[in-house]
């Protein structure tokens, strides 16, 4: 249990770096079926995308415009998230893929309370997310423990002591 506790310690310090990250990118994150896009959301025709865009999404050309829209965002989002993965030094994608197998590795119930403190996390100001950050850092593992099974950050206040 306690390796488990650790992994999961150690993949909520990857979620506040993550959450920092992704706080520089453009617009929302968020996730899509693959059956529905939300109303109001448009996917550019293919003469619509940046030439880099086509190059990239080039084996797709052909049948592009005939896609639904919710398999054309899908293809847009994995081509961001290709791009975030070839920029990362590999010492990061060592630390995603070891964070990546921590988390999987946790109990659901703790695999959910981290989901739950991310998504807060992620949607407070820069100046929080770092508060929380340097707070999580600063404790030991006994503390982030605690604290992670009252809510996590963003959900609860840190342990006393």
């Amino acid at each position: 249990m306690t390796r488990t506790i650790a992994a999961a310690l150690f993949a909520l310090a990857l979620a506040f770096a993550a959450a920092g990250a992704s706080a520089h990118e453009e617009g929302p994150a968020a996730p899509h079926s693959r059956g529905s896009l939300p109303e109001g959301v448009s996917v550019p025709a293919w003469s619509e995308l940046t030439p880099e865009q086509q190059e990239k999404l080039a084996p797709l050309r052909n049948r592009w415009d005939q896609m639904p829209a919710s398999r054309r965002v899908h293809a847009l989002e994995r081509m961001e998230r290709r791009a975030r993965w070839e920029a990362m030094t590999p010492e990061q994608r060592d630390r995603l893929r070891h964070g990546a197998r921590n988390f999987r590795d946790l109990p659901p119930e703790l695999r959910e309370k981290m989901r739950e403190s991310m998504q807060v996390v992620r949607q407070l100001p820069e100046a929080q997310r770092n508060e929380l950050k340097q707070r999580w850092r600063a404790m030991d593992p006994e503390q982030r423990r605690r604290w992670l099974e009252a809510g996590g950050p963003g959900l609860s206040p840190p342990p006393e002591g």
